[in-house]
Order: C-alpha cells, then structure tokens, then sequence
C-alpha cells in the first residue's frame, strides 16, 4: 500500500490530464446540466460530553484535534460550542484521529475512516481520571459557523426520523423548512420558485427530469443523512437553476453492522363502517457495515409502498387514489488508499400513480394515470495528494420513463360543475442523461489572506424520444351546449437531444479573521438555447462586533437556468385546432382555428435570476440564536406560452422567453436549545411571489392544461403572504420523545372563469382560500425487546395529524356560472398513524 507521499505515476498523470480537460472542456463542446460540480467532501461532527456518575453535560470551550496524514499541516482543530457540538468540515475521504484532553479527564483518542462524501458523528464523552466528582461546566465563547457567506437550511437524519411525516418521505420534511411550501399542484416550490425552476442532487447526481426540468427520484428515508436547500448557492459550482438547489447527501456504511426494520404492519382501509382491504402497506428495510473492515463499506435501503389515499369530498369506493412503487438505494465505499476512494451507488425506484389529481371536480373516470420507471449509477473517485490539492472525477448515468393514460374513453368534457368523460393526453417518454464532472481543491496558498481556490467542469448528455397524443377536449356551457371544440392534428412524435458544458472556478478568500469573501465565475454553454453565459456571484460573512456572537451575511449573484427537453421539442408537439360555437351549441362563431406551434424569434434563451440577500444571526444566550433575513429574486427570460391572433387571420401558440417573475421574503427566525440534542424553532416569513402565469411547465408537462387564455403578471399560485413556522423534539421522562409541527399561512389565491372557462377579472385576484392551520406531532416511547436471547431496542408511538381538526380545504369551486359557486371542498380531518421500527 502507498502511503500519501508515495504518489503512483499514473495517479500524478491523471491529475495534470483531468486538470487540462477541466480548462479545455467548455470550448470544445456544448451541453446541459443541471446541479453543481461538487466535491465529494465528507464531515465530521459530534458532541463533547462529560460523563460523571449521575450526570452528563456538554462541555463548551473544548479544544478537538483531527489528525490525519493528508490534512493541510497533518492537524487541525476546533472548538465545541456552547452544547458541547464541534464540527470539521471539507474532509477529503481517508484515516484520521480524532483527540481532546481536558484536565481532570481521561484522554480520549479514537481513530475514524471517513468515506467518501460521508457524514460521520462521532460523540466524545470524557470520564473523570479517578476522583468522581461533580463537574462545573463554564460555558466558552460560541463558535459560530464563520467562514460560510451562504448557510443552507438543513434537515439531518434525526429530524427525518422523528418529525411526523404523513408518507415518511423525505419530500415531506422539506415544508418544514421556512419559504419551502407545498403548492396547489402538490408540487414543492422552494423560495418563491415554481417546481420546474429549482434543482435537485443526490449525493451531487443530478435528479431532476431531464424532459420537464421537475425532480424525478424516490429514495427510502434511511438512506437519506442530511438534506440542505440552498436558496441563494454564491459558489459558483452551483448552476442551471433560477429557484433554489436541494442537495441530499446519502448515507455511507461503517465499520459496524447495523439494520433497521419499520412500518411491516399493513393498515387495514375501513370504508361504509366495514373493512375492504388493505390501505397501506409501506414496509422499509436498511442494512450497513464493513464488507471488509476499514477498508469497503456497504449501506442498503429497501422501500415497499401500497397506498390509497381518501378523497373526502368524494363517494365512498370512488375517492382514492392509488400508488405502488418499489425504492432500492444501495452505496459502496472503498478505499483504496488512505488517500484514494471510491464510491458506487445504484437507485433503482418504478412507480405507478392511479388517478392523480382526484379531487372533488375530478371522479376517477376523468383523472389520469403516471407510470415511471427510474434509476440512476453512479461512480466517484477521489484522491488527495501530498501538497494538500484534492482531485474528484465521477461519473453518472439517469434513466427516467414515463407513461401517462387516461382511465376512461375520450372526450373529456370540461363543465361549469366539474370534469367528465376520459382523460385527454397520452403520453410515452423515455430519456436518459449522461454526466461526467472533474473538480479540483488547488492547496490553500496565502496572498493578502487565506485562499482556498478550486475549479471544475461538467459535461452532461441527454436525449429523450417519445410520442405524445391528445383525444378532442370539449367546454360547455352551464345548460350543456357545446362551447368549445379543441381537437388536435399531427403525429406529436417526439425527439430532443442536449449537451451542455461547463465550467467555474471559485476562491473562498479569508481576507481577516473577520471578514470571509466567496467569490467566483461560472461558465454555461447550452446546446438548445445556443449561449455562452457567464455567471459571477461573490458572497461575504463580516463579524461586526469584537462579541463572535453576531455574524452577518449575504452576497448577490447571477444564474442561469436549465432548457427541458420538452421546451426543445415545443414545434414537434401535436397542434391545438379550436373551434367555438354560439349559444345553440351547433352554430360555428368562429374557426376551426389551427395554432400552430411557434417559437418566437425562432429562437430559445437560456432563463436567468438575479438574486442577493442579508442576513444577521445573534446568539443571544447559551440556548436562543435568533435570525433576521430579507431576500430577492428577478427572473428574467422564462418560457411562456401564449394563443396569438394576427389581423391577417393566422393563428398561433407562442413560445417566447418574454416570462418574469420576482420574490421578495423577509424571515424572523428563533432556535430555543431546550436539551442535549434537543430543539425548536419558531419562524415566521413575510413574503410575495409573483410573476407571468402562462408559464411552460403550468400547461405542457407531466399532465397537459388544455384550456390556454391570454397571458397576465398577478400572484402566483403558491403565493402565501404570511406564515408562521414550529417544529422541533422535546425529550420527556419516561424515554418518551415528542416532536410537533405547527404551520399557520395565509391560503393561497385562486382566479375565477364563467362557464365558457374564460377568466372573469384579474387572474389569481378572485380570492384566497380559508388560512391554513395544523397541528401534528409525533409522540414515541422507547422499549426493549427480548428475542432469542437478545434484548432489542425499539421506538413505538402514534402519529397525529390535524389535531385540532382544522378546515383545510384544497378545492373551491370558481365558477360563477355554477349553483356551488364560492364552494370550498376537501379538508383532511384529523387523521392517526402509528409507529413502530426495531433496530438490530
């Protein structure tokens, strides 16, 4: 085995042949991706406490050293906050030592392998040398996280495992984190962003769908460590988005085996007061450990889901929807070296989602069906070098279906009181991406301060191929008469295929002790849109005062977003012929009228923001940190549709990058330590979001919009003006655990049509529904187990939500031509789960 000063010449070949291809990528091809190039950096983290006979405390002021043979220096240290926490950020994967001595203590010294990319918690807890005594703890000055211009709000495993999630999905925990909020679609939109204009990466693989630009991947909860959103990323290796990134790092084996076995019992469905079946079935299995120890790790996450969901607004045997699917999340770390690692991961995750969008003017007749079948490999290389630079290559490959159909013949009729007849569209996707990133960590050098510099590229390829066909869609009128007629010409085969590159560099610039400067320029080529765009950002962390207690960020930047290949493929997509008729239903008052598919300019632009913010954060006691924030995003350039009529009588549905859109978020934000690993957070946001509703995604995507009305600048669907925030866990005696969530905003806008489905004044102005209100928690209890011989140790509990049984409702009924019209439908009442997991 080679130690690290014993590089190989194939290893010091590869870092100058990996850092020209890094410098000479982008001008020598075009491409796509969506993401960061990151390095797979890994941490290490954990607690200081003092073990005396009856007691344990966190000991603040605590000097940690980590050791370890390719660490700038050889060592470096830290120290634990006021609870004890001590941190070590961007490790490079390999063997360390990890060492605190505090007098009147037994030393503590314990050696730690840390994967590739890895999170490992390593608690230190310090025993008395001999005499046990009461020890006095003297809280220390509290090491705020100074060097960071942009902190990403973070869910960590505990969190994921204890906060009560209605699915247990990791999608579920992300409304917990202020500006992040579940829209009337049901997709997530992150800061002010509409689904389609954020990213998202797991374990730095980009997961979005290559064809709608949405995130397209399922995992088991286990296989989660932390998820972090970054709403404005100032590092350059972040791009091809306008929203907001969430990056997920999944989690690594270690030297010791471990399995977790939950949710194996079936919740029966009750329907009319008797049983019918099975309502869901969602088992989950995790294993991890040393397949040979210190040297190959092995974690596997296994995910079973059955469930119907009820509709309430709906009959009986005729209100839930239906989903199947099957998660397998499996990771190898090796190492090769002490200074050399590699990763394999494999995601495989098939669904089938029957009757989506089921609600109360949609019966299960009229919704449609998604089918998908997803996976993604991915291998990553990384090796430290003797001078302190680090080098990381990966490799990626994403395949992602889909099947969209209907549930009943054609024609879907659209009325004053509700959908009927079968859904319109059918659809059949295949694509895949291919992605390849190099990055290099230079040494930290010293000029005017301390600077950490690296640089990378990324090259992704994707295509996608299918065919996409609509049935006749027909609007009537409140008495029955035919209104309108669209029915739609062509083959709508589809083909699209991109490449785009790029490259960044970026200095994290240590100028004082006080003041940390992250600046950097990204370089974007896309092979659809046909630009070079250059994106600079630069981000700042100043400590103001001579107290470390109060730290200020912020920063402004650039970026550029991705272009979908369904954007790409626009012109190929079946045409809309709309035929309208007079008051008798059978008199033609105007078409047929062919839109043609039309892009304006007969060109794309690449969408793009620019956003900057300030923060303040203040530790004001040992236990409270309060936050004040203000934030700000412009997007310029995003995809729109539009029906256009010229005096020459030619018709056409315009694709332009004319779309805008802005957000604007004032946060207050207060962490109460309350125990040892224990805490709760209050927030509350202040924000508007608004922007051109005849977005893309909102009318061609996953399920088609077949009614298309003039463009308007209004309120955005998801725009919640106020909203109040509580999440955290609370230990109680007894080993009871209690976790509750409280959300309160205002309801989101809604527009108001007649009964031809045109818009009856300004859109997304005829009203909000009633202000949202919920209270659920998670109350659990551990217990032993014995089993052959064994004790195991289990969690049991029950899950409540909607405790207080608020209306919630999801659906009104906006037609003013309708006898229910100002009608709210649809709240979910108050609902009981339970909880069980055992873990070996």
């Amino acid at each position: 085995m080679r130690g690290l000063g014993e590089e190989a010449p194939w290893t010091a070949r590869r870092r100058w042949v990996s850092l020209l291809l890094i410098l000479g990528l982008g001008w020598a091809m075009t491409g796509e991706v969506v993401g960061r190039a990151a390095l797979q950096v890994g941490r290490i983290k954990g607690k200081v406490i003092a073990v005396t006979a009856d007691r344990r405390e966190p000991l603040a002021g605590v000097l940690v050293v980590l050791s370890g043979e390719f660490l700038p220096g050889k060592v470096t240290q830290t120290i634990s906050d006021e609870d004890g926490s001590y941190s070590f950020s961007d490790l490079p994967p390999g063997d360390y030592v990890l060492s605190v001595e505090v007098e009147g203590f037994e030393r503590f010294a314990q050696k730690i392998m840390l994967p590739l990319g890895a999170i490992v918690e390593v608690p230190i807890e310090l025993k008395p040398k001999a005499v046990r005594e009461a020890v006095t703890i003297t809280a220390g000055e509290d090491e705020l996280r100074r060097v960071e211009s942009n902190i990403p709000a973070q869910l960590g495993a505990p969190l994921l495992r204890n906060a009560p999630l209605v699915n247990e999905k990791f999608q579920d925990a992300l409304p917990l984190l202020p500006g992040v909020v579940r829209g009337p679609d049901g997709l997530l939109n992150v800061k002010g962003a509409r689904a389609a204009q954020s990213g998202i990466l797991v374990s730095s693989i980009n997961a979005t769908d290559p064809v709608t630009g949405q995130a397209a991947v399922e995992l088991p909860i286990e296989a989660v460590e932390t998820i972090q959103v970054y709403s404005n990323p100032y590092s350059a290796e972040f791009g091809k988005f306008t929203g907001a990134v969430t990056a997920i790092e999944t989690r690594a084996g270690t030297n010791e085996w471990k399995y977790l076995l939950t949710n194996f019992i079936p919740r029966l469905r009750k329907r009319a007061g008797t049983i019918m079946g099975i309502e869901s079935a969602t088992p989950r299995f995790a294993l991890s450990g040393p397949l040979r120890r210190d040297r190959l790790f092995f974690f596997q996450g296994l995910e079973y889901r059955f469930v119907r969901t009820r509709i309430p607004s709906l009959p009986d045997l005729q209100n839930d929807t239906r989903l199947e699917s099957f998660d397998s999340f499996s990771r190898f770390d090796a190492a090769l070296t002490t200074a050399h690692r590699l990763t394999l991961i494999v995601s495989v995750f098939p669904q089938k989602l029957d009757f989506v969008n089921l609600n109360t003017f949609n019966p299960m007749a009229t919704t449609p069906n998604f089918h998908q079948r997803g996976w993604f490999v991915a291998v990553h290389e990384q090796a430290a070098f003797s001078n302190g630079s680090l080098l990381q290559s990966s490799f990626s490959l994403k395949d992602f279906d889909a099947d969209i159909y209907g549930n009943s013949p054609p024609p879907f009729r659209i009325t004053p009181n509700g959908n009927a007849g079968g859904w319109f569209n059918r659809q059949h996707r295949e694509s895949r991406r291919y992605e390849w990133a190099e990055g290099y960590h230079l040494p930290t050098f010293s000029w005017g301060g301390q600077h950490a510099f690296k640089i990378g590229s990324h090259i992704a390829v994707n295509t996608f191929t299918g065919l996409d066909r609509s049935d006749p869609v027909h609007v009537l009128r409140a008495d029955g008469t035919l209104a309108q007629l669209e029915t739609f010409l062509g083959e709508g085969r589809l083909q699209r295929r991109n490449t785009e590159v790029t490259l960044y560099g970026q200095d994290k610039w240590t100028v004082h002790p006080r003041l940390t400067l992250d600046w950097g320029l990204r370089y974007d080529r896309d092979g659809i849109a046909g630009e070079n765009n250059l994106a600079p950002r630069v981000g700042f962390v100043l400590l103001p005062l001579a107290d470390p207690r109060t730290i200020v960020r912020g920063g402004v930047g650039l970026f550029y977003d991705k272009v979908p290949l369904n954007v790409g493929a626009f012109e190929q997509y079946q045409t809309m012929q709309v035929t309208r008729f007079g008051p008798d239903g059978r008199t033609i008052a105007d078409g047929p009228r062919v839109f043609r598919n039309l892009v304006e300019g007969e060109r794309y632009r690449t969408p793009r923001s620019t956003a900057w913010n300030v923060q303040v954060d203040r530790e004001l006691t040992r236990r409270v940190l309060v936050r004040f924030g203000y934030e700000e995003r412009r997007s310029r350039r995003d995809f729109l549709l539009e029906p256009m009529r010229w005096p020459t009588g030619e018709s056409a549905l315009v694709l332009s990058n004319r779309g805008r859109s802005r957000y604007r978020e004032f946060q207050i934000l207060a962490r109460l330590r309350l125990q040892e690993r224990h805490e709760l957070f209050l927030a509350y946001v202040r924000s508007r979001a608004e922007g051109d509703l005849n977005a893309f995604s909102a009318y061609i995507g996953n399920f088609h919009n077949p009614i298309i009305r003039p463009n308007e600048y209004s309120r955005l669907p998801f725009d919640a003006p106020n909203r109040v925030l509580l999440w955290g866990d609370v230990r109680l005696p007894f080993d009871l655990l209690l976790s509750p969530v409280v959300d309160w905003r205002d309801g989101f806008p809604f527009s108001l049509v007649d009964e031809e489905q045109n818009f009856v004044g300004p859109r997304n102005r005829g009203g909000r529904f009633p202000r949202f209100f919920s209270l659920d928690v998670q109350l659990t209890k551990g217990v032993t187990i014995p089993f052959f011989g064994k004790k195991y140790r289990t969690r049991l509990g029950v899950k409540i939500f909607n405790v207080t049984n608020h209306w919630n409702p999801r659906d009104v009924q906006n037609n003013i031509h309708s006898p229910a019209f100002g009608t709210f439908y649809n709240s979910v009442p108050r609902t009981f789960r339970g909880k069980f997991e055992i873990e070996f």
